[in-house]
């Protein structure tokens, strides 16, 4: 038998009202939250409730840190670093909240990043270098 829960006010049950926004429990229970900020947090919850079924929002940055009392470093913080989890993308001035993945991402530390844009900017080097021969 199902354990049912107690409805402690049957009168304001939540209802789909005009748009729809859902939380994938997984955010919970798949340990994503344990390496976000509360920023993150904020933003992240935010977006959800904002967006279309899509998952896209065109709040403009100025809007949701009036809306989330945040300044905008904070807020680009925030979302950088959701980004970076791969929880959302971003396109200035839009947003999407991705479909989570099959578990939490780790950032890459700056070593890493470093090491990346070295890399990409040797292979440039070398295609410019091979562009330079042929010719």
């Amino acid at each position: 038998m199902m354990d049912e829960k107690k409805i402690l006010d049957k009168k304001r049950v939540r209802k789909i009202c005009g748009t729809f926004s859902w939380i994938d429990h997984r955010l919970i229970t798949g340990g994503f939250l344990a390496d976000l900020t509360s920023t993150q947090i904020l933003l992240y919850l935010f977006l959800v409730a904002v967006s279309n079924r899509y998952g896209v929002s065109f709040y403009h940055d100025d809007r949701i840190c009036h809306m989330l009392k945040i300044d905008l470093s904070g807020l680009g913080e925030a979302r950088e670093g959701l980004r970076q989890r791969s929880l959302i993308a971003y396109d200035y001035p839009v947003y999407q909240v991705l479909q989570l993945p099959a578990e939490p991402v780790t950032p890459l530390t700056p070593e890493q990043l470093q090491e990346q844009k070295r890399e990409k900017d040797l292979f440039y080097i070398n295609k410019i270098k091979q562009i330079v021969n042929r010719g």
